[in-house]
Order: structure tokens, then C-alpha cells, then sequence
């Protein structure tokens, strides 16, 4: 099996996995969902889409058979790293900072270390898109978002 059919069965097992967890939070019925509904559409899609990739892989001529590395590009590889642990710290930080200051922190770690942009772009863009977000979901849409010790 190539890495593309080890990969579909991966998504086979998550999407399974989705599925079996949702159905324990009861899944409601199409006028009334319950809580597990979403998720367990999420999963089924996700099963379906890796078993069509699963069979692609297996089909003569297709898939990955010229055996490249798994990292071949180390700077690509060093930007998917630096964007996981941004993503691990924006998610930690949410509780502490709130919304707000850890999105721009966020925002700007991306703009100005893994993908450089000017200092006035990753400045504007951060801030602008911060305060774009937190208009649209907390004002906008009466979502509350974590506030953090700052309280705004």
C-alpha cells in the first residue's frame, strides 16, 4: 500500500471515530438536530471523501509510488511547524488574553514570522482583522468570545 492509501485509511478511522462519539451526544432528527447531528454529518462526509481516495489510490497508475520523503521541503516543513505551534499558543493564550489580544498576536506571529510580510502589513492586518472578527461575532452576531484578564 502506498502512503496515499495509509493515508485515507487514517481519515476512514477519524471519520468512523466522529461518527461512533456523535451518536453518543444523540443525534436529533432533520426539524429538531440534536447535538450530535453536525458532527456526525462532519464525520460520515469525511469517511466517504477518504474511501473515494482509498480507491483512487488503489486503482493501477495511481498514488505515490516514486517513494519521496516525507519533508522534502525544510523550509515548508519549518513553516508547518511554526504555524502548529502558533495555533497551540493562540489556543492556550484564548483563556488568558482573550479574543482580541491573542488574535492579533496570532495574526501578527503569522504576518511577521512564518509567511514575512512589511511591518506596516503585519501591523494593519493583524489589528484590522482582530477587530473585524470580534465586530462581526461579538457585536454583530451576540457570540460571546473570551474576554481574558483585560475584560474587553
Amino acid at each position: 500500500m502506498n502512503r496515499e492509501s495509509w493515508g485515507s485509511v487514517v481519515w476512514v478511522f477519524l471519520g468512523v471515530l466522529i461518527c461512533l462519539g456523535s451518536v453518543k451526544l444523540s443525534l436529533g432528527n432533520f426539524r429538531n438536530p440534536g447535538p450530535g447531528f453536525l458532527p456526525f454529518i462532519t464525520g460520515a462526509i469525511l469517511t466517504g471523501l477518504a474511501l473515494v481516495v482509498f480507491l483512487q489510490s488503489r486503482r493501477t497508475g495511481q498514488g505515490d509510488k516514486e517513494g519521496k520523503p516525507f519533508l522534502a521541503d525544510k523550509a515548508k516543513s519549518l513553516k508547518a511547524v511554526l504555524t502548529l505551534i502558533g495555533l497551540l499558543g493562540y489556543a492556550v493564550g484564548m483563556e488568558y488574553l482573550g479574543f482580541l489580544l491573542s488574535t492579533t498576536l496570532f495574526l501578527a506571529f503569522l504576518l511577521g514570522v512564518v509567511e514575512p510580510q512589511k511591518w506596516y502589513i503585519v501591523v494593519l492586518g493583524s489589528i484590522l482583522s482582530s477587530v473585524v472578527s470580534y465586530t462581526l461575532f461579538e457585536i454583530l452576531l451576540k457570540s460571546p468570545l473570551p474576554k481574558g484578564f483585560f475584560e474587553f
